[in-house]
């Protein structure tokens, strides 16, 4: 009679334990081998790109290029351009359509400095409000005078011929300067030139054409200087003094 297979029992529990941790060894080194793997080909690649690039044509200048040294640089500039001055017209100056109005006229003093006990030019400046128009400059038309807080000093309504008689261009665009001259004297009616020398002081000046505002300004007197006399003292002889005789030579 053929024999009958013999069937086993249930293996222990430790053999499937023993089994189980095999395969999971067996698991875990396969995936230590294929990561091993997959480093060693980055690493590869990585090596490979560092090969290429140093064999790469090089940009660092070499000795045939020029001499070693520093390369010099080349400051940039910051500073912006200036613009050109442009060329400014010269003022043009309009011609006088007919005579001023005493009422266009401006007259005004100009501040002054001089020295008292002499002649004091007393100078003025003619504006209008027309363009151009010519004006007669005269005693009957310009007055001034000099004055302090005390009262008048000199006014041409005394001197009248202190006005010198002129036909002028007055202009709103530019002054017309005029000049009178004061005697440094305080006036009388008459105008003469036995009145006393106005003082080292600061006197104001008040001038206008007649028929228009009148303008103020001063004039100060400063100390004359005194003239330095030199004198050239010459040496007397001293009378005292004896002269020896002269004893001619005779000789032998």
């Amino acid at each position: 009679m053929p024999s009958q297979p013999r069937t086993r029992g249930r293996l222990p529990a430790r053999v499937y334990w023993v089994r189980r941790t095999m395969v999971l060894g067996t698991v875990l080194a396969l995936a230590f081998a294929f990561a091993h793997l997959l480093d060693r080909g980055d690493s590869a690649k990585t090596s490979g790109q560092a090969t290429i690039v140093a064999a790469g044509p090089s940009t660092s200048p070499t000795g045939a290029a020029g001499p070693l040294g520093p390369t010099p640089v080349i400051p940039t500039s910051t500073a912006t351009a200036k613009p050109k001055a442009t060329a400014t017209a010269p003022l043009v100056l309009a011609e006088p359509d007919g005579p001023c109005a005493a009422e266009e006229v401006t007259v005004k003093p100009v501040d002054g400095t001089a020295p008292a006990g002499t002649t004091v030019p007393l100078v003025l400046q003619l504006t209008g409000t027309r363009p151009a128009c010519t004006f007669e400059v005269g005693r009957s038309t310009v007055v001034a005078k000099v004055f302090t807080a005390n009262g008048k000093v000199w006014s041409t309504q005394d001197c009248p011929s202190a006005i010198p008689a002129s036909t002028v261009v007055v202009r709103s665009a530019a002054p017309t300067t005029i000049q009178l001259s004061w005697s440094g004297r305080r006036s009388d009616a008459g105008c003469t030139r036995s009145t006393a020398w106005a003082l080292p002081a600061t006197y104001q000046v008040k001038a206008a054409a007649i028929g228009s505002e009148p303008s103020t300004g001063s004039m100060k007197l400063t100390v004359p200087e005194r003239p330095v006399v030199v004198k050239t003292i010459q040496p007397k002889p001293n009378k005292n003094q004896s002269t020896a005789p002269t004893t001619p030579d005779t000789g032998h």
